[in-house]
């Protein structure tokens, strides 16, 4: 087990940040899709920043975004360790806590990309996290091939959305297609142009 000191350091653009919620609203994710993981986000390094910054749509609506500095649940960009802060200060009457994995992405960060993933995420930035009903319906959608509006995102709609934008993923994918289980080491995804992701590396805060 690491330690978030032993990685934040290392954390790079497009890495993938996995989570483990004990609540019931987690707990059906993880039924559902079968793996130990209810969400994902992606880390971020931007200029100016000397921590890592996580980018993620979630109901988080006390921590400041960093690209217009509102506070709001949906989608934004947020300082990763206090996310991380956040959820291990949350209480549940079963005991039990947040968990977090890390997987790191090997892919070519040129300018291009870069470019590519400032502009995308100030496009989307402050879109609306949909309700549970909403999430249901996307992922429903998804799996029987029918695309989503893009108007809301939720946590696995944003990063698939994001890697394909970074043409990470093929540009066909549709983003309500993938869950939070998809990003994890136990499933496979389309990764193309050389890139590739780690192994998760389990961690604490």
């Amino acid at each position: 087990m690491s330690s978030w000191t032993d990685i934040s350091s290392k954390v790079d653009s497009g890495d993938v940040f996995l989570f483990h919620g004990p609540g019931a609203e987690s707990e059906i994710i993880e039924d559902i899709d079968q793996t130990p993981f209810s969400h994902v986000a992606l880390g971020v390094r931007l200029p100016g920043h000397d921590r890592p910054l996580l980018w993620t749509s979630d109901e988080i609506t006390s921590l400041q975004d960093q690209i217009d500095h509102g506070e709001r649940s949906g989608v934004h960009l947020l300082d990763a360790e206090a996310v991380l802060e956040l959820c291990m200060k949350r209480k549940y009457s079963n005991g039990q806590h947040y968990r977090f994995a890390w997987r790191r992405l090997h892919a070519n960060r040129d300018r291009s990309f870069m470019s590519s993933l400032e502009s995308f995420m100030r496009d989307v930035d402050g879109r609306a996290f949909p309700s549970l009903e909403q999430m249901a319906l996307h992922f429903a959608e998804g799996k029987m091939g029918i695309s989503t509006n893009c108007r809301t995102f939720y946590c696995s709609e944003l990063a698939t959305a994001t890697y394909v934008h970074l043409a990470l993923l093929p540009a066909d994918t549709l983003i309500n297609s993938l869950s939070p289980g998809d990003f994890s080491s136990s499933n496979r995804l389309p990764l193309q142009n050389g890139a590739r992701l780690d192994q998760e590396i389990s961690f604490t805060l």
